[in-house]
């Protein structure tokens, strides 16, 4: 991320956005919102943070599944995620009045009751599940690391140690203002990895004109521009890798310019594309069809393998505290524990033990829960799809209407929602047979 880049989010502009989500208009609108302290960089680093996970490495994989035209799918994906997630921030603030609080507010406001129970229950899947899966991660990556200098230590007690470090900072940050100076951190990770995974990679195969196949024969690299069959499948990928939005709402909440949102969230899902162009040409343009998930696992055993290990474990566990902490502020907010006018010391107390509950459950279902990478994998494809691409669209157009977009507008609408709901089908399809996969081998 270059100087200028910083210069200009640190210093964009707060113009208004209309009802319509047109740029000028009233300001009316957000003067009942919640007054945030959060500077356009620090939600720039949010967004960021969110997207760009231990997932980016696994993009590779998708451009080899889909051939040279997945370039095309993940430009498709970045376009859509910009304009869904401006949509979704846009019907905060559709009564031109007051701003709803989150996701399912939104989704009751235009759906009433059934529709706020369905995005609850996505919703939490995602804020819950993430956590969990990245425990399970985290876990398995440094007992990985620690059994090869001879520790015995297990990969649930790893997991466990890993949540006790983690409650610290869940606890002590109370907003996603906070939240946001772990996430530098985090982005600057994956940022790091990608590099050197993409420059280790050049320097490996540089020069060879064959690799061992999994046939065990001595072959050259080969490249497709399109495989019709797989396209389906790589949607569904490169879809889910801008999933993340159920933390967007909270992010906003923190902005002290909240009508610099447009900007932020363009900014932030073209930082992480472009990363997601580097790892994925890099990746498949050096191993082909060879090309594994993650990308570093076909490097050689060494230090750039351990680094971009520990680099990528670094990165998920700062990442917890993000969706956790929009897991609690969902719960305090149903408590009202800002209203009740107790003194900072009691307040504090019971923030304290909802956030250290919500991490020894995630922490017991990393531990516990058999197969739960593949139950999240499940949930996730259905519920990523949705809340990222085809909810938020829906929702405009239920409470803005449909005369409030032009016609062309309208048809990109349309096909955002028809691709989205293709992704999570079949992103879910898929999920399922590789649940019944690990239950067979179980």
């Amino acid at each position: 991320m270059t100087k200028a880049t910083v210069e200009k989010l640190q210093a964009v502009d707060v113009e208004s956005i209309s009802s319509n989500g047109s740029i000028g208009g009233s300001d009316d609108k957000y003067a009942n919102a919640p007054a945030g302290k959060a500077s356009n960089f620090q939600a720039y680093v949010n967004v960021v943070s969110v997207l760009a996970g231990a997932g980016t490495l696994g993009l590779p994989a998708a451009l080899r599944d889909a051939g040279w035209v997945g370039l095309a799918i993940l430009a498709l994906a970045c376009a859509m995620a910009i304009y869904s997630n401006q949509k979704l921030i846009q019907c905060l603030y559709y009564d031109g009045k007051t701003r709803l609080r989150e996701y399912p507010h939104v989704a009751q406001a235009a759906f009433g009751l059934p529709g706020r129970i369905i995005v609850t229950f996505f919703y939490n899947t995602i804020a819950i599940g993430g956590p969990v899966l990245y425990l399970i991660l985290t876990g398995t990556n440094i007992h990985d690391l620690a059994s090869a200098a001879g520790s015995t230590i297990t990969i649930q007690q790893w997991i466990m140690i890993a949540a006790a470090i983690m409650a610290v900072p869940i606890v002590v940050t109370k907003t996603m203002r906070e939240v946001a100076f772990l996430s530098i951190f985090g982005a600057l990770t994956t940022t790091i990895v990608v590099i050197i995974v993409s420059i280790a990679a050049i320097i490996d195969n540089s020069g060879k004109d064959l690799v061992l196949k999994p046939n065990g024969q001595m072959e050259p690299i080969h490249h497709d521009v399109v495989i019709p069959r797989n396209l389906p499948l790589a949607l569904a990928t490169f879809a889910f890798s801008y999933g993340g939005n159920v933390v967007f709402p909270h992010v906003e909440e923190s902005m002290k310019h909240k009508k610099s949102w447009n900007k932020i969230i363009f900014y932030g899902i073209m930082t992480v594309t472009v990363l997601y162009f580097v790892c994925s040409t890099t990746g498949y343009a050096v191993y082909g069809d060879i090309v594994e998930s993650p990308i570093y696992l076909n490097l050689p055993s060494g230090p750039v393998r351990t680094i971009s290990t520990i680099l990528i474990t670094l990165h998920v566990l700062l990442a917890i505290p993000l969706f956790l902490t929009t897991f609690n502020l969902q719960i305090e907010s149903a408590l009202r524990l800002e209203e009740r006018g107790f003194s900072f010391k009691k307040e504090w107390s019971f923030r304290a033990i909802i956030r250290i509950a919500s991490m020894v459950m995630c922490a017991a279902i990393a531990c516990v829960v058999p197969h739960f990478g593949e139950v999240m994998s499940l949930l996730g494809a259905l519920s990523d799809g949705m809340l990222t691409f085809v909810f938020p669209v829906v929702f405009y157009l239920k409470l803005f209407g449909f005369r409030s977009v032009g016609k062309l507008e309208l048809c990109a609408m349309i096909l955002i929602i028809i691709i989205g709901t293709a992704g999570a089908a079949i992103g879910t399809v898929d999920a399922v047979r590789e649940l019944i996969e690990a239950v067979r081998n179980d």
